[in-house]
């Protein structure tokens, strides 16, 4: 699962800096599920390299770029980080004097001297009662809050419920994983996002309290929702009623609107990070890929993993760092037609022939998988996810006119926050 996550960060790299074409990374990726070699001993940058598609330097500086770039040593077989790559400099291992080589380039040439033997743990005969997996993370205090239990696990890392000991009051807290830990550009990158979405101060978001670093663990205090996201909603049956589903894209939009005016792209809207209350307020979670805009309209700090493949816009797939407000619209279409039909528009084998469907844009009508929709509802979705940024919604406020106008709410109507029950949505889907 690690290694995976790393080749597609580490395509999605290579595509922003046009080294590789969208269908070359994906043809990449291919060769690697098809390979035999065991996945320790290969990586996208190497099948791509071998593939002729670009040389050993340019791999070296694109690794070093992502924080990726390792060097080993083919006397000793020491690893070295290399963060700053150099095609000019010979790296020589320091105890050696040893140039130092990519791990696949070690393979080749083959070991010079034999490995020590592996350690043999002999397992103790397991107990007749149940043996219980204890998280470590559990009962330890982080930020000044007392990790409870484990609520989910992401790419990103893992949620706790928690206890803020100074307040007494229930909380989640994230915890960046190890691996995206061990990025130095990453954990700055996460950190400086945490910040800015903190303040984001709205009804319709889950506010983040607190961030920051203990004992090399990174993490982000935020609000407890007492409630489900809509991914887990949809397990129990495969679609949303017209208006639930309407009720929580307006909702969304709310807090969309909320963040784009101030600057924040989400990019990453997908049911997962769309949260419902026990009392029937949405809440947007996961800020965490959120990136500030700066003063020239681009998004800063680009080159990370940038959003979900089945539901990121055209043009987040092409160029990672040139999205806006309008990405995040097309992203919250994607996410109502799941809601409405229980299907992704766009599916494929890998994460970059997702992408390249949706850049595509052929997919099936809304009103094929679900023929009693309304005709303006699949107008309203048809919109939010045109291919081109500039026939879609241009803003959050145009959408929630929309949105509005299909539920027959007054513009000047208080907000219908009850409207959406999970109680009522779960028992109508159970």
């Amino acid at each position: 699962m690690a290694k995976s996550f790393e080749d597609i960060r580490f395509g999605q790299h290579l595509i922003q800096k046009r080294i590789c074409s969208l269908r070359q990374v994906n043809e990449g990726l291919h060769a690697l599920r098809e390979s035999r070699t065991p996945p320790s001993a290969r990586s996208l940058g190497w099948v791509l390299h071998q593939k002729g598609y670009f040389d050993a330097k340019t791999l070296r500086q694109a690794l070093a770029e992502q924080g990726q770039l390792e060097l080993f040593c083919s006397s000793c077989r020491e690893a070295h980080a290399i963060a700053s790559y150099h095609p000019e400099v010979e790296y020589r291992c320091p105890r050696c004097r040893v140039l130092l080589v990519l791990e696949e380039e070690l393979l080749i040439e083959g070991p010079v001297r034999a490995a020590p033997p592996p350690v043999v743990v002999h397992p103790q005969s397991p107990s007749p009662e149940k043996t219980e997996i204890v998280d470590a993370m559990i009962a330890k205090v982080i930020g000044g809050c007392q990790i409870l239990e484990r609520i989910a696990r992401g790419g990103m890392g893992v949620v706790y419920k928690a206890r803020q000991l100074n307040l007494g009051r229930t909380v989640a807290i994230k915890i960046l994983s190890e691996e995206l830990s061990r990025n130095p550009a990453y954990v700055e990158r996460f950190l400086q996002e945490a910040r800015s979405a903190a303040f984001l101060n709205h009804g319709n978001i889950i506010h983040i309290n607190d961030v920051g670093e203990h004992n090399g663990i990174y993490y982000f205090s935020m609000e407890f929702v007492d409630g489900k996201n809509v991914r887990e909603i949809l397990k129990k049956k495969s679609t949303l009623n017209v208006s639930q589903a309407l009720q929580v894209a307006l909702q969304v939009s709310r807090a969309l609107q909320h963040a784009h005016r101030r600057g924040i792209i989400h990019r990453d809207i997908k049911p997962e990070n769309i949260m419902i209350t026990r009392d029937g307020v949405v809440k947007l979670a996961d800020l965490g890929l959120a990136k500030k805009l700066d003063s020239t309209g681009g998004i800063t700090h680009a080159g990370s993993v940038l959003g979900t493949p089945f539901y990121m816009a055209p043009e987040q797939a092409k160029d990672f760092s040139k999205v806006d407000q309008r990405s995040d619209i097309y992203s919250l279409g994607v996410t109502l037609f799941k809601a409405l039909t229980g299907k992704v528009p766009f599916d494929g084998r890998t994460p970059i022939e997702v992408m390249i469907k949706a850049i595509e844009g052929k997919r099936p009508a809304l009103r094929d998988l679900r023929p009693d929709l309304p005709p303006e509802v699949e107008a309203l979705v048809d919109r939010m996810m045109a291919r081109d940024p500039e026939a879609r919604f241009q803003e959050a406020a145009e959408l929630i006119s929309a949105i509005e106008s299909l539920l027959r709410i007054p513009k000047d109507a208080p907000r219908p926050d009850s409207n959406v029950r999970l109680d009522q949505m779960e028992a109508e889907n159970a």
